[in-house]
């Protein structure tokens, strides 16, 4: 695709950002990932690679998996209802949902539907959006959005992603990087408890979409031939989601994402009027862990600033940010009152970023690899630094 987003990642003028007036809050995060592990050491069994090439230029070391009869709005789901249970609240305070995924099951009805009838929310808005990686970025503005306009008290956020039936797993320049995963964000009005949001950023460059690409299946680049399942390489894959792989330029993707990350780093601090050393955590989009280093060095921050997590989920999409926010909250790296940075970037190409001031968001995580470990179906959660029980 040549430098055809070029004028983007040069800082082209574009609005502020800025949220004019009390911001809204960010009452809920949650996350959900199925139990498979799918380990590097897998992916050589069936793939031309190894262990050493995939961990040393991404980062990563496993994935999960979802099984086969889990669709992307079960996924969403759990991620959904660990939001709620973490913040006490029911599916009824809910007014719209928004979906936001690049594996659904099918193009109608939309994942935001499924949901906001598995959780039982009253009748209202729900819809998906779609944004690649972004989409969750993209899903929290417009929740602030709504609810500032007064369409909506509190607006549920979903991003869920079973990447790895879109993926050609012959292909290990794209077979090696995704996983699956579910996160939840409730955005509420200012007075609800949680974390402030302070400014949002959104941007796209469309003359960048051919560089990351989730299309009609055809013959890989390994050649052509049956896509096996991954979990059982003997096996033919699962059906593809609507028929389609991820196509992607390494390279373009790579250079857009340093890039794109630097920038949006740089531009939330200068909406809160302080330098992008006082971020007290940067929360990115877990494309790569190369990415992650090659921005943090360009922006003179230690590793340690950023949360990562991509090493035991992979690339997880729309999931990634509040499965890594999630993440980091209940380890206790949010404080009260930091400054935290959520961003993304993806095809499109798109990114986003949100500004936070950290405050007692309700946090869960339902991780099905530990769940025989807990209460079934209770997630633990946090709030205000307490570690709780959901629900």
């Amino acid at each position: 695709m040549g430098t055809s987003f070029d004028g983007a990642l040069a800082g082209e003028a574009g609005p502020t950002g800025l949220v004019p007036g009390p911001g809204c809050r960010v009452v809920a995060v949650g996350a959900a990932v199925p139990a498979a592990v799918l380990a590097n050491r897998q992916l050589t069994t069936f793939l031309s690679t190894s262990e050493e090439w995939i961990s040393s230029r991404t980062g990563i070391e496993e994935r999960r998996v979802a099984p086969a009869e889990m669709s992307v709005a079960d996924l969403g789901l759990r991620a959904a209802r660990t939001a709620l249970g973490a913040a006490g609240l029911p599916a009824g305070a809910i007014d719209a949902v928004i979906g936001t995924s690049s594996s659904v099951d099918a193009t109608f009805p939309s994942v935001a539907c499924r949901i906001q009838a598995g959780l039982g929310c009253p009748p209202g808005p729900a819809f998906d959006l779609q944004a690649a990686c972004t989409g969750m970025i993209y899903g929290i503005a417009v929740a602030d959005a709504m609810v500032r306009a007064g369409s909506a008290r509190r607006v549920l956020v979903v991003g869920s992603e079973i990447f790895t039936r879109v993926v050609d797993w012959r292909d290990r320049g794209t077979a090696v990087l995704f996983g699956d995963a579910a996160g939840a964000v409730v955005v509420g009005p200012a007075t609800d408890p949680g974390s402030e949001i302070l400014a949002a950023r959104l941007g796209a460059d469309g003359r960048g979409a051919d560089a990351l690409v989730a299309g009609a299946e055809g013959a890989g680049p390994e050649g052509t031939g049956t896509i096996p399942d991954p979990m059982s390489p003997d096996r033919p894959a699962p059906p593809r989601s609507l028929g389609r792989v991820v196509r992607m330029n390494g390279r373009e993707v790579f250079r857009f994402s340093t890039t794109i990350l630097e920038r949006l780093v740089r531009e939330l601090a200068a909406a809160a009027e302080i330098a992008p050393a006082d971020l007290e955590l940067v929360v990115s989009h877990q494309a790569n862990s190369r990415i992650l280093a090659t921005a943090a060095g360009r922006l003179g921050l230690p590793i340690e600033r950023f949360a990562v997590n991509v090493d035991r989920y992979g690339n997880t999409s729309t999931a990634s940010v509040p499965l890594a926010l999630a993440e980091a909250a209940l380890a206790g790296r949010c404080r009260p009152g930091a400054s935290v940075g959520l961003i993304a970037f993806g095809g499109g190409l798109t990114w986003g970023g949100i500004l936070l001031r950290w405050g007692d968001t309700a946090v869960g995580l339902d991780d099905a690899r530990v769940a025989d470990r807990r209460a079934a179906a209770v997630p633990v959660g946090t709030r205000d630094g307490r570690e709780e029980a959901g629900g």
